[in-house]
């Protein structure tokens, strides 16, 4: 095991390591048992936030050969690159921090035409870069490059019948999946989930396996870029939210490829009667926008999440806008404020009301429960 570096927090710190990669969060006896001590950062009251995000996600272009219409953005094949030299600065700032991932999105990333340099850049800065990609640019001589640079690349994925662009072949993702693996870039499959795609997890999750994926990443349609005019007509019912779980636990041991659930669908499967032990287990857990994540748009101004049109301010004044919790508009709260309904719920510190964004495309506050899970207070 590698450590990458570690962070003192008020309750002692996060230790992250490359190899593999991880961030473990210990007490100050862990700490202080191997020689660590977090000084000032120990004294006083807790703030109740983290010290700074755990991961920035940065915009790098709005370019895509692909027009998928479940795409939570609007990058069409005339979009624009960020000059790298913005894209340096958050990763200034990002280092300054002692945030410990960067990840790379767009757009399609593999069409910046630095997108290698800015990985060096931000491994120079002990950061660990991220991106996913749609996959039909990844050559074996990129995945060459990529090896020793990226901590992870995940490749979109999609089977007949789900919502990816008609016009690029399912296989093409398949194919960049195995060039990942084959050159030592760890690399698993993104899928969205929805009404339409629920049936077709089975070939997922074999496809995975086949092509080597070391995990899968469940992810929920957002109403946002051009989701949003599909998200009414493709959302998971009831019935879909109910079985997605159990059916997701089977097809992970039939294959033994591990999965993983993005903060917005993870509320949706805490109506399956399952413990809260094992929700942990998964990792699963609602909004984290704000709290442990932010974003950095094609402008450089962070926003809590990227699927809400919400500017907290420019990246370059990010270490004095993550101490000014009130301008993240309720956002990065530890215990998030509530409406009545979710406040008698048993997983309400996991849930946390459900996903941002969609509470936004129904016109609801932040307090108001995630009207789209099927689920009763318990």
């Amino acid at each position: 095991m590698r450590i990458q570096k570690v962070r003192y927090e008020h309750f002692g710190g996060i230790v992250a390591t490359e190899d593999p990669v991880s961030l473990a969060w210990v007490d100050r006896d862990y700490l202080r048992a191997r020689g660590f001590a977090g000084g000032a950062i120990w004294s006083g009251e807790d703030p109740g936030y983290l010290r700074a995000p755990l991961e920035m996600e940065i915009a790098i272009g709005s370019r895509c050969n692909l027009c998928c219409p479940c795409c939570y953005t609007t990058a069409k094949h005339d979009g624009r690159d960020v000059p790298e030299t913005q894209v340096v600065r958050a990763l200034q700032v990002a280092a300054e921090m002692e945030v410990f991932h960067v990840a790379f999105g767009g757009g399609e990333p593999l069409l910046h035409p630095g997108l290698l340099s800015l990985a060096r850049e931000a491994r120079a800065r002990n950061l660990l870069p991220a991106l996913t990609t749609n996959g039909t640019l990844v050559t074996e001589q990129w995945g060459r490059a990529a090896h020793g640079l990226f901590a992870r690349v995940n490749v979109s994925v999609d089977v007949p019948g789900g919502p990816r662009d008609p016009h690029c072949s399912s296989d093409v993702a398949w194919r960049a999946v195995k060039i990942l693996r084959q050159a030592g870039v760890a690399c698993g499959v993104n899928f969205i989930m929805t009404s339409r795609t629920f049936d077709l997890l089975p070939q997922v999750f074999e496809g995975a396996a086949k092509a080597g994926a070391d995990s899968v990443l469940l992810l929920r349609l957002k109403p946002a870029g051009r989701g949003s005019a599909v998200y009414d007509a493709l959302r998971l019912s009831s019935a879909q939210q109910k079985a997605l779980l159990a059916t997701a636990l089977g097809l992970s041991k039939r294959h033994h490829v591990p999965f993983h659930l993005d903060c917005a669908l993870a509320p949706l499967l805490m109506t399956a009667g399952r413990s809260s032990k094992i929700l942990h287990l998964l990792g699963a857990t609602g909004c984290i926008a704000g709290q442990l994540l932010v974003t950095v748009d094609l402008d450089g101004m962070v926003q809590p999440c990227s699927h809400l049109d919400l500017r907290v301010g420019p990246v370059e004044d990010l270490p004095e806008l993550w101490r000014r919790r009130p301008a993240w508009g309720g956002f990065g709260a530890s215990q998030p404020a509530l409406s009545v309904r979710c406040a008698t719920c048993a997983v309400a510190d996991l849930c946390r009301g459900g996903c941002a964004a969609v509470k936004n495309h129904h016109g609801l506050s932040l307090a108001a429960s995630d009207p789209d899970i099927a689920c009763q207070p318990k």
